[in-house]
């Protein structure tokens, strides 16, 4: 059976309202006063030490003037730092602070009671099969899947 990309769009337009209400459900903790761009932010951040705002900006999908909001938020709040390029004044890297790796460390320990309870009436397989799923998505989207 194939499937047109008409009726891939179809399934994208409905799939990303749920998926992102999910996200919003399963990563939201009530003492941490940022936004899911922010936490997007120190999550990319932490994966890519050293990224510098450009690069930070590409994989946001933001520009540079959006960028430096954010990054001002996340270091006031101690969260992320700017670090100066020795080699070029005007080029900074961002990286997590301590303070961030702990705040991502809580979010995980939320988020993986948070699914536990959404997974909790579904079989070994099924949990197995969604698994399946998102490790082929990250794939496609060039991630490679932990596990």
């Amino acid at each position: 059976m194939s499937k047109s990309v008409s009726e891939l769009t179809d399934l994208l337009f409905a799939y990303y309202p749920k998926m992102r209400k999910l996200y919003r459900d399963l990563v939201s903790i009530k003492d941490i006063p940022i936004s899911l761009t922010q936490l997007t932010c120190i999550y990319i951040v932490d994966q890519h030490n050293g990224l510098s705002m450009s690069e930070l900006a590409n994989d946001l999908c933001m520009s540079n003037q959006q960028l430096t909001k954010v990054m001002d938020a996340l270091v006031e709040l101690k969260l992320v730092e700017r670090v100066c390029d020795p080699k070029n004044r005007r080029k900074f890297f961002a990286n997590v602070t301590e303070k961030g790796k702990n705040l991502l460390a809580s979010l995980k320990t939320e988020v993986d009671k948070k699914l536990s309870y959404v997974l909790r009436k579904k079989s070994p397989d099924e949990i197995d099969k969604l698994y399946d799923h998102f490790a082929y998505m990250a794939g496609y989207l060039g991630f490679k899947a932990e596990g």
